[in-house]
């Protein structure tokens, strides 16, 4: 979600940056994690406009006033919100969510999909959405070993930010470099992605679109929810150029008993790769709009972008 400019909002950066990032990274974990959701719900009474803003979106792709699950749109928009301050606030949890207790924090489906891969020395395109906290995946991989860069939005932002905001932008860059990982500017040349696939590395790069910043690279419209939206091409780009696999990833909360979120790795997505790239990008994106259908359903609650979904942002 992207919130707008004001000094009510820079004093909250203050606060939270400042002292609230120093209590927070005194509670045991993951109790940080559970305190910043409860946040996040809390917002939803102050933040009126985002909050209707995410529900009226939310009624685009479900007209029926429920999702799948049967729940109301309202309860969907305050996980929503939840799930906003669950994902700016990772950042807290990076030192803690270590060797020992990451378990705790994130459990996985699917990771004997990547260590096939990893076995055979392939390289590997993990495409995600903007789920759940997006950057924890990628955290936990890195601190179980695994050779792994994310592919970021680079520095353009939808919003020019006052200079508390820049230096709230500087708090968040600075815990961010705790994760064991590469990060990788989208912006720049591709060359090190690429050599890192071809070296049997992991890339993990968005399927929807891209956090906080201008949309980057070429796209490709597909039906999301209902709805014409742009989905990025590069993932299928870089796995057919490196014989890479291209697997999927998304991150929800776990509704059960154990770690607080689940990581989904998918089995590899088909591509054709004897026919000419036009084509195999084509039916890439395709695989990939399928897939996010599927889970936007299953997990509305987690996706990050709800304030987005409509004519003039991600729908054209």
């Amino acid at each position: 979600m992207i919130f707008g400019e004001g000094r009510v909002k820079d004093v909250y950066r203050r606060m939270v940056w400042g002292p609230g990032q120093q209590g927070l990274e005194l509670l045991p974990g993951p109790w940080e994690h559970r305190a910043v959701r409860l946040l996040g719900r809390v917002m939803t009474k102050t933040a009126r406009r985002k909050y209707e803003e995410v529900l009226l979106n939310l009624g685009r792709a479900f007209p029926s006033g429920m999702v799948p699950d049967g729940r109301p749109l309202d309860d969907v928009a305050a996980d929503a919100f939840a799930s906003h301050f669950a994902n700016q606030y990772i950042g807290f949890s990076f030192d803690k969510c270590d060797a020992r207790q990451w378990p705790l924090y994130l459990g996985w489906q699917g990771l004997e999909y990547l260590e096939t891969y990893r076995r055979a020395g392939r390289g590997v395109v993990l495409v995600h959405p903007h789920m759940g906290p997006a950057q924890l995946p990628l955290h936990v991989l890195g601190r179980l070993g695994w050779p792994v860069t994310q592919v970021g939005g680079g520095e353009v932002t939808r919003v020019e930010l006052s200079e508390t905001g820049n230096w709230a932008a500087e708090v968040r860059a600075k815990l961010e470099s705790r994760m064991p990982v590469q990060l990788h500017d989208g912006k720049r040349f591709l060359r090190p992605l690429l050599r890192s696939l071809e070296d049997g590395g992991v890339v993990l790069t968005a399927g929807d679109g891209t956090g906080g910043g201008e949309e980057l690279g070429r796209r490709l419209h597909r039906s999301i929810l209902g709805h014409k939206m742009a989905i990025p091409v590069s993932p299928v780009w870089l796995a057919a150029q490196t014989g890479a696999a291209l697997l999927t990833l998304h991150c929800y909360r776990n509704p059960g008993d154990g770690p607080m979120y689940i990581a989904a790795v998918g089995d590899e997505i088909p591509l054709d790769r004897d026919q000419p790239i036009e084509g195999i990008l084509e039916d890439g994106v395709d695989h990939i709009a399928a897939w996010l259908n599927r889970v936007l359903r299953a997990h509305p609650g987690d996706w990050l972008f709800w304030d987005g979904f409509a004519p003039g942002a991600l729908l054209p």
